[in-house]
């Protein structure tokens, strides 16, 4: 079926990338609801990852007493501290990407030719990452995609967020109660109800940023 430009659906898209922005104060005991939650999770989960290895996982911070813990952990950041719950975005450490690792197993058999055509391409890649010392490096990376169409998603609902890279990654660890040794944390994202005045949206001119050969 030949492609057709949708002007209604592109509008609705870019609408909510242009709601979008860093929020930084959201009005405290906002209401929580279980269906934004899970929205939000969707998005995530819905998101691409490199190899399709989805090598994330979302822990939703959400009690008074968590968020404040978070809030704390993440240098004293007001977005925190005042968001209705905050997702921590962890992501799986360098031992589980080898091709013998039981996780690599586990997604690799979701895929045509199960495992073995998996390998058979993943295994050049991983070797790349190894002799370059960037495998846990890309694998934060993917965090950052869940973490773009979490937000967008958000706006879409009319939700704000503001994604949070400023953090002690050890007492993160501590307030979600995982393993240091297991997993390394991505980014954390702060979701609520704005409580200042929605900032206009400063963007170079596409002209400038792009060009076509």
């Amino acid at each position: 079926m030949e492609f057709a430009f949708n002007a209604e659906k592109a509008g609705c898209f870019l609408a909510a990338m242009e709601r979008r922005y860093a929020c930084k104060r959201f009005k405290r005991n906002w209401p929580l609801q279980d269906e934004v939650i899970r929205h939000i999770l969707e998005c995530g989960r819905l998101s691409p990852s490199s190899f399709g290895l989805e090598p994330w996982h979302f822990i939703v911070v959400a009690s008074p007493e968590k968020i404040a813990d978070l809030g704390d952990a993440c240098f004293s950041q007001e977005p925190v501290y005042t968001c209705s719950f905050s997702v921590v975005i962890l992501v799986r450490k360098e031992d589980q990407y080898r091709l013998d690792a039981e996780f690599i197993h586990s997604r690799a058999e979701r895929f045509p030719g199960g495992y073995e055509a998996f390998a058979d391409d993943y295994r050049s890649y991983h070797d790349f990452l190894e002799n370059a010392g960037r495998t846990l490096h890309w694998a934060r990376s993917q965090a950052y995609i869940a973490c773009a169409n979490m937000m967008t998603g958000a706006a879409a609902i009319g939700l704000d967020s503001c994604p949070i890279e400023g953090f002690d990654e050890a007492r993160v660890m501590d307030v979600v109660e995982k393993k240091a040794q297991d997993w390394a944390v991505g980014i954390i994202i702060a979701f609520g109800s704005r409580d200042e005045e929605i900032r206009t949206k400063t963007r170079e001119e596409l002209r400038s940023l792009a060009e076509r050969i």
